[in-house]
C-alpha cells in the first residue's frame, strides 16, 4: 500500500511541476500593426525631408517648391502636418487597411498611402494624387505619384 501512496505521490508531483512549467512566461509577441504603429509614434512621430531625405512627384524632386517646411506628425489614429501641404489635410486619422500594415488609410477622404520602407528613423510613403491641387507652370503637375522619404 505505501508503495502505491508514494507512486501516487511522485505522479502528483511530477503533474504539478509540469503544469507549473507551462505558466507565466514570455510576453506576447506584438502584432505587425503594433510594431510598424511604435515605428510611426515614437520620438514624438514627427517626420521630416532631412538629409538625404525629400519628396518627389513622378520622380521629380518637389521637396522646397512644393512642400516647403513639411513635416508630418504621427500619433495612434491621427496625424498632423505642418509646412506647405498641398496633398495632406492639416489634421486627419488614419488607420491600417489590414494586419500586415503595409498600407495606411486616411480617415477624411480614404486615400491609401503604402508603407513601402519603415525603420525607427526612416520611411518611405508613397501616395497617388490624381488632382490637380495648384495651378500655373510646373506646380500644376501635382497630379501622380507621390513619394516622401521621411526621417526623424
Amino acid at each position: 500500500m505505501k508503495e502505491i501512496y508514494y507512486k501516487l505521490m511522485w505522479v502528483a508531483t511530477l503533474a504539478t511541476c509540469l503544469a507549473l512549467a507551462g505558466c507565466g512566461g514570455s510576453d506576447p509577441k506584438p502584432t505587425q500593426e503594433e510594431k510598424v504603429t511604435k515605428m510611426l509614434t515614437s520620438g514624438g512621430g514627427t517626420w521630416a525631408p532631412r538629409n538625404n531625405a525629400g519628396i518627389t512627384v513622378d520622380g521629380i524632386d518637389v521637396t522646397n517648391e512644393l512642400f516647403e517646411g513639411f513635416s508630418i506628425t504621427f500619433g495612434k489614429g491621427t496625424y498632423s502636418t505642418t509646412g506647405t501641404t498641398p496633398v495632406f489635410p492639416r489634421e486627419d486619422t488614419w488607420r491600417f487597411k489590414d494586419g500586415q500594415a503595409k498600407v495606411i488609410i486616411r480617415g477624411s477622404d480614404n486615400k491609401e498611402m503604402t508603407l513601402v520602407e519603415i525603420s525607427d528613423t526612416q520611411m518611405k510613403l508613397t501616395l497617388f494624387w490624381d488632382e490637380t491641387t495648384t495651378s500655373g507652370g510646373r506646380t500644376g503637375a501635382l497630379r501622380g505619384n507621390h513619394e516622401f522619404i521621411l526621417s526623424k
